[in-house]
């Protein structure tokens, strides 16, 4: 009896000393660096930060921080005392439903890819493409579908239907092409999705001679194939892949523009559950899909009701933004932007959503004080955008409302200085100035307005505030890649294109900062080092205002810190 007494009092004891343990206040930690850029005015340089309870104390000299927690116990962070921290790099445009089934796929494009796997072999010309496909359906077993990601017909040539069914009759193949905005398929693909000829004629953005689907074609007839390509098991694994392309581009909060892209509980749950199965180093902030939302509901009225539901789902780690997006022309990968000059061969671009929607979509989510993201890309689509938002300010002003231009990727010198009159922000993709200006100048565009591509130094002498996007897995989800893009305008080529269109370091470092977090309202929380912000910073081995600009993008990412919580960037196998 007395021995079963010692028993259950020992056991008591070491209960209460484990919830003691758990509960045990959290230290103060002071971190100490070779450098801390804040992006904060006033104190743009700093030795020290505190950090407590996942928010920023006090941040200066370390004597100062020091002083700022007099009679409080703190513990000194020595392990980036050679490091350069930066606020946490923000990318506020991504789509992780396309990067999970993007990163499955088999990449065959013009430009090297990074990926989990490996750097990914660069495949230009149309011979070399097709030979590619060969090889990978000799790799296959028969039957089993044949997935690629990446074909651009400037770099890669015309293909048809015809030139897939010579690489196989049996078995099914999907060439995803570079903008994800159009899909290419064989006979036996066409058979297995059940799509059949008349479906084709019926809709204006489809060809069944070419076996091509493009914009709203895609959307539309290319659901079955969008369902295989998310199968859940594929799905949980490009999720996987899309944590560690993230991480490793020091990124610690990301923006999901048009949720959802499919199935919002779906996307949700999958979501959830790599965040919690990877032990996730960044926070997703999500901006429910205007677009989508009308299609399923009936309507711009009904969009809106279904995007405040979307409110209420807001986690800590995965928020719901009061803005919404909507599309207004093509994509630029496709050149079915629109443009108010002619392409070189004629050819013209496309609405993916019609002119009327659009400006339903926008005065029902304008009337109910949401925040915008407009998808804009060529000039005569951005006219049409900057009339419809003009006519929203005139009917119902609204000074304070955040509106931001997603890619502006080709806009005339008379446009910035509108943007700028109208109060707008862009949220440029910097990246497409690299991969398109020299194909662009020959099919296309011309040399002239393909040096303008990503036109970031008229905006910045208008004084438009530009924040940078990857929209991952459009550009690498990597800021400073897209800071080198911006500051030097080097292109695949290894020519410079546009040096006019160049901007300065500090406002490229600002654009992955604290104005990409303006761009999702949260300039209060995160882009900056500051007190009461959340302790977020990426460690990087070198300081970008040092280091000479043409290596940016070499400067190593060491990790993050997220909520004070540090992530280590693990050596590739």
């Amino acid at each position: 009896m007395a021995s079963r007494r010692r028993l259950l009092v020992l056991l008591l004891v070491l209960s209460v000393a484990g919830v003691a343990w758990w509960l045990r206040p959290e230290p103060v930690r002071i971190l100490i660096a070779r450098r801390i850029l804040t992006l904060e005015p006033e104190q743009p340089d700093a030795e020290a930060v505190a950090v407590h309870g996942g928010r920023i104390l006090a941040v200066g000299s370390l004597a100062d921080v020091r002083a700022a927690l007099r009679g409080r116990t703190w513990e000194l962070d020595r392990r980036f005392e050679d490091d350069v921290l930066v606020p946490g790099f923000i990318d506020p445009h991504v789509h992780p439903t396309l990067a999970a089934t993007i990163l499955s796929l088999d990449i065959l494009s013009a430009v090297p890819w990074q990926t989990p796997d490996g750097r990914t072999e660069p495949v230009r010309g149309r011979e070399a493409f097709l030979a590619r496909l060969r090889s990978l359906d000799l790799e296959r077993a028969p039957g089993e579908w044949l997935l690629t990601w990446g074909y651009h017909e400037p770099y890669h040539g015309e293909i048809t239907r015809s030139d897939l069914d010579a690489i196989s009759t049996t078995r099914p193949i999907l060439v995803w092409q570079r903008s994800v905005h159009e899909m290419f398929f064989n006979t036996r693909a066409l058979e297995e999705l059940g799509l059949r000829e008349e479906d084709f004629a019926a809709h204006p953005q489809a060809d069944w001679e070419e076996g091509h689907l493009w914009e709203q074609g895609m959307l539309e007839l290319g659901r079955p194939m969008t369902a295989l390509l998310a199968s859940p098991r594929r799905y949980l694994e490009g999720l996987g892949k899309m944590t560690d392309v993230l991480h490793r581009g020091g990124l610690t909060t990301v923006g999901e523009q048009g949720f959802p892209q499919v199935n919002a509980l779906a996307e949700r749950l999958s979501l959830q559950f790599e965040m919690w199965r990877s032990d996730a180093p960044y926070r997703f902030v999500l901006v429910p899909n205007a677009m989508f939302l009308a299609r399923e509901e009936g309507g711009a009225g009904p969009a809106v009701q279904a995007a405040t539901d979307l409110l209420g789902w807001s986690t800590d780690g995965i928020r719901t933004v009061r803005h919404a997006k909507y599309y207004a022309d093509g994509a630029i990968f496709s050149q079915l932007m629109q443009m108010s000059e002619p392409y070189l061969d004629g050819h013209h671009g496309e609405w993916m959503v019609e002119p009327e929607e659009q400006a339903r979509l926008l005065e029902a989510f304008w009337r109910d004080g949401w925040g915008m993201h407009v998808h804009v890309n060529g000039d005569a689509g951005l006219d049409l955008v900057l009339d419809q938002i003009s006519a929203q300010q005139r009917a119902d002003p609204a000074p304070d409302r955040r509106v931001v231009l997603e890619h502006y990727g080709y806009a005339r010198e008379d446009q910035h200085a509108r943007v700028r009159e109208l109060g707008l922000a862009v949220s440029n993709n910097a990246y497409y100035l690299h991969e398109l200006a020299p194909i662009y100048a020959r099919d296309g565009l011309g040399p002239d307005r393909a040096a303008d591509i990503s036109p970031l130094g008229g905006l910045a002498r208008a004084g438009v505030p530009i924040s940078f996007h990857s929209d991952f897995p459009m550009a690498p989800a990597e800021p400073l890649m897209s800071m080198w893009v911006a500051v030097n305008r080097i292109a695949s080529d290894g020519r410079v294109w546009g040096a006019d269109q160049r901007i300065p370091l500090d406002l490229a470092l600002r654009a992955v900062t604290i104005e990409a977090a303006r761009s999702l309202g949260l300039e209060d929380e995160i882009g900056s080092i500051a007190v009461g912000k959340r302790a977020d910073f990426t460690v990087l081995d070198g300081d970008p205002r040092e280091v000479p600009t043409a290596r940016l993008r070499e400067i190593e990412v060491r990790g993050t810190i997220l909520d004070g919580r540090w992530h280590p960037i693990e050596p590739r196998p």
